[in-house]
């Protein structure tokens, strides 16, 4: 099983990244799906995607096997869950990859992206001005600051959230963000880190 990548920031708090070297049948043959998990499988149709579907549950199944049997619903935001036990969880995909991540009592966001020069088009779309003052506009930097509000997004997942005004990213060494709605911030903690390729941002 091709896990690459495994951290545990504390007893409480682990993420998992796995590489995409099996076939569809392999990855599946992995897992214990349930009517409800298949259904939610099968609605995808891109191969890639599926691969990636796949690979991502593999990563959840890596972190939660210790607890025992869990299935995964989605809630009506799309936000997924356990079906029992006190553990929140995350997941993220990219390229060849999948990622999941789980806490105890605590809600979580985990992203992974891999750099695209892309990014600089749209950064002025979800970067707030705060950013600005601070940021080098690399794409480096403009992957990491896409890829700690994709996961405060997850985190939140309640309700559509403006990236360019509602999320916003401290400096890189400070390891926070916040989440500003109805006149309130929120403030969480962000763990930045790389997986050769793979940015990865675990908000928390």
């Amino acid at each position: 099983m091709p896990i690459t990548h495994q951290v545990s920031l504390n007893k409480d708090l682990s993420y998992c990244i796995w590489k995409i070297e099996e076939t569809e049948a392999e990855l599946l043959s992995l897992l214990n799906l349930n009517s409800v998990e298949l259904a939610d499988f099968e609605r995808t149709k891109v191969p890639e995607k599926r691969l990636e579907w796949l690979c991502a549950r593999n990563a959840l199944k890596q972190l939660v096997q210790p607890y025992g049997q869990f299935f995964l619903f989605k809630d009506n935001f799309g936000k997924p869950h356990l079906d029992s036990g006190d553990w929140q969880v995350s997941m993220s995909h990219a390229k060849g990859y999948g990622a999941a991540a789980i806490q105890k009592g605590k809600p979580l966001g985990i992203d992974i992206e891999i750099e695209r020069q892309q990014i600089e088009r749209i950064a002025k779309k979800f970067l707030h001005e705060e950013e600005k003052t601070w940021l080098n506009h690399s794409v480096t930097d403009l992957t990491k600051i896409w890829g700690a509000k994709e996961a405060l997004y997850k985190l939140h997942g309640r309700t559509q959230l403006i990236f360019a005004e509602e999320l916003l990213v401290h400096p890189f060494e400070k390891g926070k963000g916040e989440i500003i709605e109805d006149g309130k911030k929120d403030t969480f903690n962000l763990n930045f880190d790389k997986h050769n390729s793979l940015h990865i941002c675990l908000a928390y």
